[in-house]
């Protein structure tokens, strides 16, 4: 049995929906095989619309209008259906990088109100798991930073998380930074609301604490040690770290709960501006978010 993780599934199955609702007809195209080397990891995913138009990926550009015409003539017919592209494929004409093979099932037969509550399952956070052809299928929430604190590398971590396919939460401590974020399409709380944003912290977040004051990060980063969070990690010197450690002992936190914090905050590459810095922290949160999910 494989287990798999869709990018962007709420955005896929918004765009499924979406077109279901608006059209009465799609197709999910879901890679089910690879043989050899390949792209995107089995489980990927990819919605062709009655028009021709696809959203999404399964070989990064090798076969994708291919599949898309397929697509058409499986809706066409009424009937599921898999097909081989590249390696031992009657499609001779397409060919998969470094001679990989793909198999790729096409489901025309979508269930509307299944996909209404897989959306709002993801939507509230919920993973969902479902049987497609002959793998099982993990859809997950989409991956989410918790920034807390202020400053520059706080905006430059929140440019680069999006781009790379994260939600984002910024509880900013002043209203410059506050100021700083509005702009951007992500959820900015105040300082105070502080407590209730880390009481919604689930195992697809990671939590960086930006703050400059270090006092003020001892409470959130003691409620935190004790959450789901699948990162956490706090800016500051290694001697920061140290006294940072210290104190959590001090506010009567175990050393083992404590360790869960990476300090100082992201990967050893001399990074010296801000936004080498937020490079740095998110290039650390991925290593660790894609490390938990081949557990």
């Amino acid at each position: 049995m494989l287990v798999n993780r869709t990018p962007s599934p709420r955005e896929l199955l918004t765009q499924t929906v979406q077109t279901l609702e608006q059209v009465g007809q799609a197709v999910l195209a879901t890679l089910v095989h690879i043989e050899g080397n390949a792209p995107y990891p089995v489980g990927t995913q990819m919605l062709i619309r009655p028009d021709g138009h696809f959203y999404g990926q399964l070989t990064g550009g090798c076969a994708e209008r291919a599949i898309a015409d397929q697509a058409l003539l499986v809706l066409h017919s009424g009937q599921n259906q898999v097909h081989r592209y590249g390696l031992d494929s009657p499609f001779f004409d397409i060919q998969l990088p470094c001679g990989s093979g793909i198999d790729v099932y096409f489901d025309c037969q979508l269930a509307l109100d299944e996909l209404r509550m897989d959306l709002a399952s993801l939507e509230r956070r919920l993973p969902v798991t479902r049987s497609i052809e002959r793998i099982t299928k993990h859809y997950l929430p989409t991956p989410r930073v918790m920034l807390f604190g202020q400053g520059p590398i706080m905006l430059g971590l929140t440019r680069l998380a999006l781009a790379s396919g994260f939600d984002v939460i910024c509880c900013a401590q002043n209203d410059a930074t506050q100021n700083l974020l509005g702009e951007h399409d992500i959820i900015v709380e105040s300082f105070g609301r502080a407590a209730d944003l880390l009481s919604n912290i689930d195992p697809f977040t990671a939590v960086v604490s930006l703050f400059h004051e270090h006092d003020l990060e001892v409470p959130i980063l003691a409620q935190t040690v004790h959450s789901k969070a699948f990162y956490l990690g706090a800016l500051g010197s290694r001697r920061t770290h140290r006294e940072r450690l210290a104190k959590l002992t001090a506010h009567g936190i175990d050393e083992s709960l404590s360790a869960k914090i990476n300090g100082p905050v992201g990967l050893a590459i001399g990074a010296t501006t801000p936004e080498q810095i937020a490079v740095s922290i998110l290039a650390e949160v991925i290593a660790q978010m894609n490390a938990a999910s081949k557990e």
